[in-house]
């Protein structure tokens, strides 16, 4: 599993967590929407102490009381929880937690009348937000890897190489080679509308040429799907240079097409219109 899989795990989970209705509301668990610009009062009552919540991705990094002989805060060892509550009966200050991500502003009132809270935690919209993109996403991804593993080998090959399910008594291998060895491709054969060539992974493609009806050489028209080299047309004769070296692949099937049908346009001789 990626860093980028947990994430969005942790995400769907936060989300889940808030998004499913509580069996039976119990008034000592609260849930707020974060405000930075809110204060939130904490009604406190001595010998009941407070869980303050934070996002799961929030590390607390400093803590400051008005009163601190008043009430006694303490984080737990991850400082991802707040630990609250007065030790005095009618104690009011206030608080700031300063985490690494968000700045909270809280009211502490002790009373005798308080009712006990003991948990508060926060929602944060934009982590739901990004949950919700993240299971949707996962479930589309889910959808397609289904969708490819129920596809057949033949629409498998069909989708990632056209010609990989070409009819094999369609195909002309009577490719004749000669010239310098390491030009010539390791595989050469035609449908009838194109060549293809496939060399060896890391060799450095040669110069692709063909002659024209005058004799003359020139580049062909061709792509290159993953690692094979179409030809447009299929000439009577391929050229492959490299520098010095020269290797020459020569259509011995049935009668082949022109060398304008296969891309190469004559060029002009001196004086011609």
């Amino acid at each position: 599993m990626t860093r980028a899989d947990s994430f969005r795990l942790s995400l769907a989970a936060f989300a889940l967590a808030f998004a499913a209705p509580a069996l039976a509301e119990d008034s000592r668990l609260q849930t707020l929407v974060f405000d930075e610009a809110a204060v939130v009062r904490i009604d406190g009552k001595v010998k009941v102490q407070t869980t303050i919540k934070f996002a799961p991705d929030e590390v607390i990094e400093n803590v400051a009381i008005g009163d601190s002989a008043a009430w006694q805060v303490q984080p737990n060892k991850a400082q991802t929880i707040l630990f609250v509550k007065p030790l005095e009966p009618a104690a009011r200050t206030n608080m700031t937690v300063v985490t690494d991500r968000r700045t909270y502003l809280f009211d502490l009132v002790a009373s005798p009348r308080n009712a006990p809270l003991y948990v508060l935690q926060f929602r944060y919209p934009e982590l739901e937000r990004a949950a919700e993109e993240a299971r949707l996403a996962a479930a589309a991804e889910a959808e397609a890897e289904a969708a490819r593993l129920a596809a057949s080998p033949a629409e498998m090959a069909a989708a990632n190489d056209p010609y990989a399910v070409a009819d094999p008594a369609s195909l002309n291998f009577a490719w004749a080679s000669a010239g310098t060895p390491e030009l010539l491709p390791a595989r050469a054969y035609d449908d009838g509308d194109a060549v293809f060539l496939t060399w060896p992974v890391g060799t450095a493609l040669p110069a692709i040429l063909v002659m024209n009806e005058d004799g003359d050489e020139g580049p062909v028209n061709f792509t290159v799907r993953g690692e094979t080299v179409v030809v447009d047309g299929v000439p009577p004769q391929i050229i492959l240079r490299s520098g010095r070296d020269t290797a020459t692949l020569t259509n011995t099937g049935p009668a082949a097409m022109s060398a304008r049908s296969a891309g190469l346009t004559a060029p002009r001789k001196k004086g011609s219109q």
